[in-house]
């Protein structure tokens, strides 16, 4: 790599790293990018995370995932974890949400802030995958995106598909305590070629 004098953003080693994550996820696209935060960031714009908006993250997660959304302008709006997943919590979320959330024409709303709830944010613990059927089914309802904070999960599965599969966008991270690292590093999954497209020229640019 250092022969070839590219060794920042692009490059045909970069190319075969992204493809290598995309073939081993199952994946369609993923995209290096400097750190996990910085994944996590704009895979929260690309789900269309505006300032002001709502995220609902974990209380038990590193604190880039609220960083994250924060770096949106947005508000990190904490709920609860259950045990045996250490993720968020899909029965406690639904019951809280059945009491604070209002749907109207722009989507969903926080009846105590009135800001708008625009996604949800797991973050699969030490590997641990959230229980996935029942946060979509609400993600659905609610008209919610899911995002996956992926960091911790990278060879994990949920019903024989990778993690990082099953949101709009999700991030790996890469830094020296995760299951492979790159020094720093991130990347951001999905399966829609197009967000892939604007996530390598977001992140190059």
């Amino acid at each position: 790599c250092l022969d070839t004098g590219w060794v920042s953003s692009v490059g045909k080693f970069v190319d075969r790293f992204e493809q290598q994550l995309a073939d081993y996820t199952g994946v369609k696209r993923a995209v290096a990018v400097v750190n996990g935060t910085a994944a996590l960031h704009v895979c929260l714009q690309l789900a269309g995370v505006e300032p002001g908006d709502e995220v609902l993250v974990p209380t038990l997660t590193f604190i880039a995932t609220a960083n994250a959304v924060s770096y949106c302008g947005a508000v990190p709006h904490f709920v609860d974890s259950e045990e045996k997943t250490l993720g968020i919590d899909p029965a406690k979320l639904d019951a809280y949400l059945a009491d604070i959330a209002e749907l109207r024409p722009g989507g969903c709303f926080n009846k105590e802030s009135g800001r708008r709830i625009k996604a949800v944010l797991p973050m699969h613990t030490f590997g641990h995958p959230v229980d996935l059927d029942p946060l979509l089914d609400i993600c659905e309802r609610y008209r919610l995106e899911l995002v996956e904070d992926a960091a911790e999960s990278l060879g994990s599965t949920y019903k024989g598909r990778h993690t990082g599969h099953w949101g709009k966008v999700s991030a790996l991270i890469f830094n020296v305590k995760k299951i492979m690292t790159t020094g720093g590093g991130g990347a951001i999954l999905t399966n829609d070629e197009e967000l892939g497209e604007l996530a390598k020229h977001l992140t190059t640019t």
